[in-house]
This record gives structure tokens, sequence and C-alpha cells, in this order.
């Protein structure tokens, strides 16, 4: 069924929207009480409006005001709470303008009020700047990528202007497009004034954002949307900071010459004789994650140093670290707690973490398990030009050709054309749309070097100057004589495959083609090509369309403007690179149904298990809070999330010739997903595992079938050590070190350890004897082959050996009722469908030894997998621990780096391929 068209809409029926929206600002209404309302306002002269109007009310009041925010958790030490007791002497002049100014952008009333609850929460942990004896504060905020960051920190800064902080400084990533774009937001939402015009005296100054709503005061700043930090033009301002009525603002890089130039000039006209300056200091630190982090063991890294010396000029500082992926933070120096509370980075005063609103597409709404797969699109023809798995017929899948730098690209795949003209196609029908974003963007995401860059924006930019070309001659022909043309008749096929329900029709795409294509161009976004490759600001009349192609430039803080297509082909499995890679994360506000993500299999499937991975970090964080624990045991905590040692780039992990960690088995489930492709580690897991299955087979009596599956109660937990001793877990498998979770258990001296189920889940394959007098049924499961590091993983996107059903082997009927019960008891589960296996964990009184024996899919010639003779099967263990009596117990586990290195691919994606002096580009 086709949606209907956006109109525009008249005066009373903005009247009748504003009005509702007003009126459900302080709870979420139902959408019967919607229409209700809205009904009965109608008859109103002042409200009255026609059906196709009133419908389209209904629909936005039904989006917007059933959207909310929660508050999201915090760990915090030391807390010291000022704000609720000053509250009555603040004026919020900076912060009641900017809530009017994103009330006025449309965000829903819920939202806007959670934020001025977090930012009071986050406010309140930070030093009061009317205390007079020193304090040094650190803490760190995270968010979701594109999930709203800015807008937080920005409601944070007009709340610490407005409480008596003097000076701002907002640390944005190393290049000059975001802290352009950031400083440009800053002047909307907090300065009130166009920076260009306050730094530069020859520019008249002009009001923006907040200052068109209440002109009355406005932050100094020292930085502009031309410029960043320099010492002359500060100079030329005239202006002392003790001397400044207002507070002062500074968007500046992370560049060693500017923080060096920055604290010189703060030192010499304005500290005292002992070189401090007694003024309340806030430093946010945006992309926390990136450059700010020590990763120099012996001597700290120059941002890392620069920040630091900052911070120590003032003797009462805050610090809040600002990113959505926090894992370099917390790897601060792993080997001892104590230099983690010195003098470095670590956030050891709070760790907040916010939650998105309920419209922000994430992860989980894309890759998750329920998310909708039209948005994504598999690339499979790109391999042999960006470097994946040769296709050549004499290789293997070993064989990995990869883009170098100095490599020539000669030509673009299929399925990057096919993804431009899907953004011509977008272009269109958002034309076609009222109020729809005025920006668009494409992402073209495949190298981290730019010379490979460089050359496909090239090759691309002609691809794209021949398909506006071919749309100015042929799109307003009969369609008999347009089809003729290969672009046309592309075009209109991918419109029936991807766009038939858009609320538009073909003969309506063709009319506005052309104006709405030919706007289209191309910019390439690395350090090479300079700060204005993209800057939206110089279109905001009319809007930008761009197909962006870049690599980690693009992947660090800046936001692509109305990003509806992107194609992403890169070869990496480091959380914090991919999550901060997925630009399309975000809100897409009138076109959710027209965005698609061009990806390969093997990202995506990353993607999947990062969103689970993500969700799972963020409960563990809850659990600490209601545990009250502190921002160090956050630390450990995190080192300890599985497959850790993935979560960030090497040259973060570097602080010593080894990594440790630690996992609590606490009612936890933990899977073997990642085996060695080794043919003699998989048939040496196969024979360890027909000698325990004979062993249970001749000696252990209690035996029966459960779930129509083998099972065995009450074995001595003496068997099932020696059985995870002797099988070899993937050395990168750190969410299952069979070896080291043996050792635990030997040592551990908690009861409810000593005896175990174990049993062999059935599948949906043929019977067959495991050993004599063991039938088993082999479960058929998806595996797919990690060259680089060796290894197969198992079990598609979901990386899953079995289901909730598998935790409920052993239990009882009445204990499986008593599970099943309470979790559908609790209000928050009325409506979910199943019961997942953690509420069956947590009635296990015995722990679980779970044999999975399997098939590899063999459907797809690329994850065949031919097991070695003698070997039926390939196996697979998880392990179900009920809760244990001292709480759970953390252990330490030690992997040599080199060993690592050689594991973990060759990529990282944190750095650019050169190391481009900034000063030179942006001076």
């Amino acid at each position: 069924m086709k949606s209907k068209k956006a109109i525009k809409l008249s005066e009373n029926a903005l009247r009748l929207e504003q009005t509702i929206r007003g009126c459900f600002n302080s709870n979420i209404p139902t959408e019967e009480d919607i229409s209700k309302m809205a009904s009965d306002l109608r008859h109103i002269p002042a409200f009255s409006v026609e059906n196709e109007e009133y419908d389209q009310i209904i629909k936005r009041l039904h989006e917007s005001l059933t959207i909310y925010m929660e508050l999201g958790s915090c760990v915090e030490d030391n807390s010291d709470p000022w704000l609720s007791a000053r509250k009555s002497e603040i004026d919020p002049f900076y912060w009641g303008r900017y809530k009017t100014d994103l009330l006025r952008q449309g965000w829903p009333h819920k939202v806007v009020d959670s934020l001025d609850k977090v930012t009071d929460e986050i406010l309140d942990r930070v030093g009061d700047p009317f205390n007079e004896s020193g304090w040094s504060k650190r803490g760190m905020v995270m968010g979701d990528v594109q999930s709203g960051k800015t807008s937080n920190y920005t409601g944070l800064i007009c709340k610490a202007a407005d409480s008596g902080y003097k000076l701002v400084i907002l640390l944005t990533g190393t290049l000059e497009s975001l802290r352009r774009q950031t400083q440009e937001r800053l002047d909307s939402g907090f300065v009130g004034l166009e920076s260009a015009g306050i730094v530069n005296r020859t520019l008249q100054r002009r009001l923006v954002g907040v200052g068109l709503i209440n002109p009355d005061k406005g932050a100094g700043v020292f930085t502009s949307t031309m410029s960043d930090f320099k010492e002359t033009t500060a100079n030329q301002l005239g202006f002392k900071l003790k001397n400044y009525s207002e507070p002062v603002l500074l968007v500046v890089k992370k560049n060693k010459k500017v923080l060096e130039n920055l604290t010189n000039w703060l030192i010499t006209y304005n500290a005292n004789n002992a070189g401090k300056i007694n003024l309340p200091l806030l430093l946010i630190d945006d992309e926390a994650d990136n450059a700010s982090v020590n990763t120099n063991p012996k001597k700290a890294t120059a941002i890392n140093s620069s920040i630091r010396n900052l911070l120590k000029v003032f003797p009462r500082s805050s610090y809040i670290g600002f990113t959505a992926t926090p894992f370099a933070n917390v790897f601060i120096n792993p080997e001892t707690t104590s230099d983690m509370l010195g003098d470095d980075l670590f956030p050891r005063d709070f760790i907040y973490t916010l939650d998105a609103p309920t419209n922000y597409f994430g992860a989980s709404k894309i890759f998750g398990d329920k998310a909708d797969p039209k948005h994504l699109i598999s690339i499979n023809d790109a391999e042999h030009i960006f470097g994946e798995i040769s296709k050549d017929d004499n290789t293997t899948t070993s064989d990995i050709a990869k883009l170098k730098n100095d490599s020539i690209v000669s030509e673009i795949p299929k399925s990057l054309i096919t993804a431009v003209q899907c953004f011509l196609l977008v272009n269109a029908i958002m034309d076609l749309r009222n109020n729809s974003q005025k920006h668009r963007s494409m992402l073209v995401n495949v190298s981290h070097y730019t010379n490979i860059q460089n050359q496909i924006a090239d090759i691309l930019d002609g691809v794209l100057r021949r398909m506006q070309e071919d749309i100015r001659h042929y799109s307003m022909l009969e369609d008999i004589d347009s089809q003729k043309n290969s672009t046309m008749s592309d075009l209109h096929h991918l419109f029936e495959t991807e766009y038939l329900s858009s609320g538009t029709t073909w003969a309506e795409i063709k009319s506005v083609l052309a104006s709405s294509s030919l706007p289209v161009q191309l910019c390439t976004v690395n350090q090479k090509s300079g700060s204005a490759s993209l800057d939206y600001s110089l279109y905001k009349e009319n809007g930008l369309r761009t197909i962006a192609v870049g690599g980690n430039s693009l992947a660090r803080g800046i936001t692509l403007e109305g990003l509806c297509v992107s194609y992403f082909y890169r070869r990496t499995q480091m959380y914090d690179a991919l999550l901060q890679m997925g630009r399309w994360f975000g809100y897409r506000k009138g076109y959710e149904d027209l965005f698609r993500i061009w990806i390969s299999d093997a990202s995506s499937d990353w993607y999947s298990y990062i969103s689970v991975a993500s969700d799972e970090l963020r409960d563990s964080i809850r659990q600490m809070q209601n545990s009250r624990l502190k921002p160090v045991d956050v630390g450990l905590r995190i080192r300890a999330h599985p497959e850790a040692l993935l979560i960030t780039a090497r040259n973060k992990m570097r602080d010593s010739e080894v990594i440790t960690g630690s996992i609590n088995l606490n009612n936890e489930l933990k899977e073997a997903t990642r085996l060695s492709s080794e043919s003699d580690v998989l048939l040496g897991n196969y024979v360890k595992t027909e000698q325990l299955a004979q062993e249970l087979v001749d000696s252990c009596t209690e035996k029966r079938v459960d779930a129509s599956c083998p099972l065995w109660k009450s074995i001595p937990k003496e068997i099932v050590v020696d059985f995870l001793d002797s099988y070899s877990s993937h050395p990168l498998d750190t969410r299952f070190p069979s070896a080291i979770i043996a050792r635990f258990l030997k040592n551990s001296k908690d009861s409810i350890l000593d005896n175990w189920d174990i049993a062999f889940p059935n599948g949906e394959l043929d019977s067959e004897d495991l050993v004599q007098g063991l039938p088993t049924k082999a479960l058929r499961r998806k595996v797919t082959l990690d060259s680089e590091s060796r290894s197969y993983l198992v079990g598609g996107n979901k990386r899953r050996l079995g289901d909730a059903s598998h935790e409920k082997i052993g239990l009882s009927e009445p204990v499986i009722k008593i599970a099943e019960d309470n979790f559908r008891n609790k209000p928050e589960n009325k409506e979910k469908k199943s019961v997942p296996g953690k509420a069956y964990r947590q009635e296990r009184q015995k722990p679980l030894l779970l044999l999975y024996l399997l098939k590899p899919e063999d459907k797809d010639n690329n994850n065949y997998v031919e097991l070695p003779d003698k070997c039926k099967f390939m196996v697979a263990v998880a392990l179900v621990f009920p809760a244990l009596k001292n709480g759970g117990e953390n252990f330490t586990y030690r992997i040599n780096l080199v060993e690592l290195r050689n594991l973990i691919p060759n990529e990282i994606d944190n750095v650019d391929d050169e190391d481009v002096d900034e000063e030179e580009l942006y001076a």
C-alpha cells in the first residue's frame, strides 16, 4: 500500500499541531488520546482543517509525542552534589533559550525534558564553580554514534555558563572540518552570534540560532568557523578572561601546536604569579577515545600530554570526555589500578551512559534480530577490486588481495554504481515529499588510504556526470524512448525493486529527476582534501547534495547531514572503528523508509554481533550502578567484556607486552563461537569429545533423555575440568578461554560448581552415533571462514550456538514454569513473545555443559568447511552457569601481543595512512 505524500500544512493545521503538543508535554499519550483531542479542537474555527491535513497532523503527532528518552545510568566515586542547593540562585538564561530553540526545531517535549534532567545529573557531578577550594574532576559520558551527543554537551555548556563557569574549552577531533562543524553548532546553540563576525571585526555580526530567540546576552568566543585558536587573534580582541562578564568559549582541534599555543597564551595573559588561573574551567573532550588516550607506556603522547598540561593551569577544572566508543579510555594502564587513578584522563569520578531517544536508528534497529532487512543490501562484487578474497580460480580462500596506498584502481564495482543511482532516486522522492531534509548525503567508505579514496572519487565523479547528462537528456521523454537509455532503464528497474511503496510513481519521479539529481556533487573527505571539502553552511538556502568519499576522516564525529545511502566495504573487526564508521546511525525523520546501506556480509555480521555486545555493556553498567561500583570497576569490567581484545586498535592496548582481563561467570552463558580453522585442532577437539562421550556412556549411570537430547546428571566437576583443559579454544575467543575457565573451576571453592549436567543438544539432521550407545542428531549452522585470524565464526549474525530452549535442559517442569512465570510477571515483559535463556538460567541450581556437534552449511561454497578425515562433526562448547554463591569470580588471563598481532587484521582504522601536519593544512 502506498503512503500518502506529505502536503504543506496551513496556519490552522500548524496551530492545531502545536496546541496538542503543548497539552501533552508532561506525559506520553495514547493514540486514542491524541485523536480525541484533535477531533474536539478541530470544530473550533482557529483549528479547522481539511481531512488531508488532519490525517497528516495525526500521523506527525503519533510519531513525535510517543518519542521519549530514558535518563541513562551512572557509576561514580566521591560524589559531592551541589546543584540543587544553588538552583534558586541560578538564572537559566543560556539553557532557557537553548531549550526553546530545541522545541522550535521540533524536538519532542519528552526528549527535551529528559535532556534537561540528564544535563543536570552530569553538571551536578562536576565541580561547583563557586567552590573556591581546588578541585579536579574527571568524567566520561557515553552515547551512541550519531545519537545527539552534541546536543547533550551543548545543553551542558549552557547550564555550566548559567551556574558560573567562566571558560569552556571544547576539544573536537583532529580534523578542521569537524572543528568547523562543531563551532557552527555551538554558535547556534550557545553563543547566539556567528563566531566569524566576533573574531573577525571586518565582518558583520549576525544573530543565529538562540540569538534570534533572546539576544540580551552572548558568550565570548576566541575561535570561529573560519579559524582555530590563534594567539594573534586573541590578542587583537583585547580580552582577559577575568574582565569578561560572560563566559568564554573556545572550540579547538586536538592538535599539539594549537593546544600548546592556547596554554601558553592563557598563562601569559591570564595567570597569576604562580602560573595558575583561578577561574573555573569546563573542558569537554568530544570523541574522547580519539587522540586523547595515551598509547605510549614510557612517555605521554603529544595530545594526551597537551590536554593534561592545559588542565594543570586551572586549580578548579572539570574534564568530561564524550564518546560513543569508550573502550580505549578504560584501557588506560590496564596492568595496575593505581595508575588508572593518577593524573591521566581516566574518568575516575564518574561514567554516565546516555540512552538514545526511542526514534534513534542504532545498531540494533539496523542489524539486530528484529531489523527490517530492506535497509541492507549485500556487496558481492567488490572483492577483486577493493581487496577481499581473490576470485582467481588458481587461488584459495586464504589468498588475500589487499589494496595498498600505492595500488592502482581502474574500475569500481557495479554495486557502487547502483548505490549512486539509488541516491539519485532518494533525492527525487524526498523532493516530492514536503518538509524533507534539506541537505542530502551519500557515504562511500572502502579504504583508509587517501590515495585510494581519491582514485575512487575520480572514477565515481565521471560516472555521476554521465548519469546526470543522461537524466538531463532523457528523463522528460516518454517512457518508450527514455527506457532506451541505460541510465534511465537502470533507474526505473531500481525504483521498482526498492521504492514502489514510497508513495510516489515512476511518472512523478521522472518529472523531478533532473531538478533533484543535477545539483548532486562529489567530494573527498580526508586530511589531504582540506577543511573545506564538506561545508554544509555554504548551502543553507537550498541544501547541499553530496556524495562523500572518504575513510577514517568520515568516521570521527563528522555528521553527514541527511545521510540517505551508504556504501561501506571495509575489513576490520575493531568495535570502536566499526561503530564510528557507522555514520548511518542516527535519525531519519521523514525518510526512514528510504535509506539504504550497501555492506559486505562479513561487516554486517560483525555489526550484528557488536549491537548485542554494546547492549550487554550498557546492561552491565546499569547493574554496576545498582551495585554502587566505582568507575575503576567499570574500567576493569569493560576490559573483561567478551572479545575485549577486539574492541579497540592495537596501539591503544600496547601499555605492556601482555594484556590482562577478567571474565565474570556469575549467571552467565559462555559459548565458543570462534573455532580454529586448523585441521589438527578440529580433529583434536572431536577426539576429546569422543573420549568424554565414551567415559559418560561407560561409567556414568545417571543418564536420561531431556527435551529429546542425551543428558547426564550430577557429573563430578573434575570430568568437566579435564575436558575443558584439553579442548582447544581459539586464542582470540576471549568469550571462551577454555583452559582458563578450567583453571578457575579447579581452584573454585564454590560448592554449586561441584556437580554438573552434561548434554548433547539435538539438531535437525539424521541420527548418527558419536560413540557406540550414543546416537545424536547434529545441528546445521552457518560457518564463515575468517582467513586472517585462521578461524571459523559460527552462527552467522547472532554468533550463537543454541537458543533459549537449550538453557532449559536439566531443569524440571516445575522449575521451568517458575522461571517463565517470573519473567512474564514483570510489567516490561508482558508483550514479549518469547522467554529468554537468562530467565531459565536464573533458576538454575547446577551448571550445565552443552556439547554441540555441528555440520557446517554447505549451500554457499564460500562457507563450505571440509572436515578432516575421521572427524564426523565440528565440536563447539557452551557453559551455562547458575548464580554463584560468592557473587561471581573474576580471573586474569594473559595473551602475548606478538601472537595477538599475528591474529588480528593488520588494518588500524583509527589513524590515517599518513601523518599530515594539520598546521600546514588549516593555517
